[in-house]
């Protein structure tokens, strides 16, 4: 029998995003390449072939003849390829879709901020992330995973990620440090009950602050509560108390001066948050790059010297 000739797959593979995206550019960011890489691949299809399969028409490109009705064919072909992958290995589309369960304060101020990087070197994964910070809404296994604060999750039977390792800092207003010279942790004496910004997601923060900055004969429990630490840190920005909140999460604030954070660090306890996932469910592909990402993220924030335990 004569060996069937098939074209490099690479080079088919890299003309059909191009073809049915209608951009060099558009196909270098599905397939996670340069345009330039694009752009070679598709000259080398159109090197074994002897038939050109794009015009170049000032910044766009427009497929010949050829191009069109050989990229209806390709389509097909690659399409059920994947098809029939899927099905010999057991995978679907359900390898490419995610859901994320995140509490609110680590989502707004630091996975948020982060995900474009991630949704550039991942263009596939089809990313759904909710947020919550009601310890209630954890560990129930409806998501795939979920990030959450070490030592909070509801369920046994969990797989754990240690993210990120940060010190809980007071923080407030410049000018509400100033009203209560608050110079040392003893000064917060100086407060009114009402001072004490409280999260209902972390109740115990603000007896885990005193013991670790030594500060004895407090009660934080009169002060206005809210939904999360986001909030209390926005309270606090405006001038109403001071408030509890990792040092990450609130480093923006205090770089652009809305927060000041009164003493030095090492006065607070650590609050560790860790991505979690159920044990007895199979790893997909989405969550696996998903982890993978979120642990690069966090080893480069990492302080040096700072371990992750």
């Amino acid at each position: 029998m004569t060996p069937r000739r098939l074209p490099p797959l690479n080079a088919l593979r890299t003309f059909e995003a191009a073809g049915r995206l209608g951009s060099i550019r558009a196909a270098a960011g599905e397939l996670v390449v340069t345009p330039g890489a694009v752009s070679r691949q598709v000259r080398v299809l159109e090197s074994w072939l002897g038939v050109p399969l794009f015009q170049h028409e000032g910044r766009g490109l427009r497929l010949t003849p050829a191009g069109a009705r050989y990229l209806d064919v390709v389509t097909r072909h690659l399409t059920a390829i994947g098809a029939a992958t899927d099905e010999i290995t057991g995978r679907s589309g359900s390898e490419h879709a995610l859901h994320i369960r995140a509490y609110t304060l680590f989502a707004t101020n630091w996975l948020i901020p982060r995900l474009t990087g991630f949704h550039q070197s991942q263009p596939w994964v089809e990313l759904e992330l909710m947020t919550s910070s009601r310890p209630g809404d954890f560990g129930q296994g409806d998501v795939d995973a979920e990030i959450l604060p070490a030592g909070r999750q509801t369920s046994p039977g969990f797989e754990t990620d240690v993210l990120v390792t940060d010190e809980v800092v007071l923080v407030c207003s410049p000018a509400y440090r100033e009203r209560y010279r608050l110079e040392v942790p003893a000064d917060v004496a100086r407060l009114p009950a009402h001072g004490f910004l409280r999260s209902v997601a972390s109740p115990e923060l603000w007896d885990r602050w005193f013991r670790a900055a030594a500060v004895t004969g407090l009660d934080a429990g009169h002060g206005p509560s809210f939904g999360d630490s986001s909030l209390t840190c926005r309270a606090a920005a405006a001038g109403q108390g001071v408030a509890l909140a990792p040092l990450t999460f609130v480093a923006p604030d205090l770089a652009a001066d809305h927060l000041v954070m009164p003493f030095a660090q090492g006065v607070g306890p650590l609050m560790r948050f860790c991505l979690a996932r159920p044990a007895n469910r199979p790893r997909t592909r989405a969550f696996t790059a998903f982890r993978a990402w979120l642990l690069t993220e966090a080893a480069a924030d990492q302080p040096v010297g700072q371990g992750l335990k």
